[in-house]
């Protein structure tokens, strides 16, 4: 049984990536161009280790090492920083998927559905900003329409989602399919983003490789017998 459809998908709408850090970080900035990086990768780290409303520009200044007033002139609004930062992450997030389900029609859903877990958290460990900044912030959302990088948020969700119902054989129903997916994610992130958290709750030494080695077997052992029974049992009927 094929883990998914020997398909391309269609290319997602995209998002401006001129914002995008890493390899994909433009060269050659000007002083300008580099002091607005250097403030949105201080507040990368300040919004993965605090929530939105406990974090505040000064922790950002002084992540960054530079005086909070060059921030204002930047980001007059910790939101709107904020929003800037989510707006990389989905970026980014996006741009892993394009590749996330690369080559896993070979696999049996038992190995492709292990390979699927290796590869985000591979993804994790080379960016681990993004689910920190995801658990930091789910549990303090008390008015979602009005929490910033609301609609970042919710692009997260859709664009996995999208990509999950396009990528993979299921007879199932949209219904079961969100649930399906929204509980892997909810699930992932919290082992992802919580990681030293959970690490040491088993008695293991930080982020070892034996956690990352129980988070795979775990979220394998939970999600397999559905995979196999209703959403990925296409080929059976």
């Amino acid at each position: 049984m094929s883990f998914i459809m020997p398909m391309t998908m269609n290319p997602m709408e995209t998002m401006d990536t001129s914002k995008a850090t890493g390899t994909n970080a433009p060269r050659n900035l000007t002083k300008g161009e580099a002091t607005r990086r250097r403030i949105l990768d201080a507040a990368r780290k300040v919004f993965s280790e605090h929530p939105y409303h406990a974090a505040s520009v000064r922790m950002v200044g002084k992540a960054g090492g530079f005086d909070h007033p060059i921030i204002h002139y930047y980001f007059p609004k910790k939101a709107g920083l904020f929003e800037c930062v989510m707006e990389e992450h989905v970026v980014e997030f996006r741009e892993f998927m394009e590749h996330w389900f690369d080559g896993l029609d070979a696999y049996t859903t038992d190995e492709g559905l292990a390979v699927f877990i290796e590869r985000v958290i591979d993804f994790h460990l080379s960016n681990k900003d993004l689910f920190r900044t995801l658990m930091q912030n789910t549990a303090h959302v008390e008015n979602f329409d009005q929490f910033p990088a609301s609609a970042q948020y919710a692009v997260f969700h859709d664009s996995f989602l999208k990509t999950f119902r396009q990528k993979v054989h299921h007879n199932a129903s949209d219904e079961e399919v969100s649930k399906f997916v929204y509980s892997f994610t909810v699930l992932a992130a919290n082992y992802l983003g919580a990681s030293s958290t959970y690490a040491r709750f088993l008695g293991m030494d930080g982020e070892c490789d034996a956690y990352w080695d129980w988070v795979k077997e775990t979220i394998h052992y939970l999600f397999l017998p559905r995979m196999e029974k209703i959403i990925f049992d296409h080929q059976d009927k």
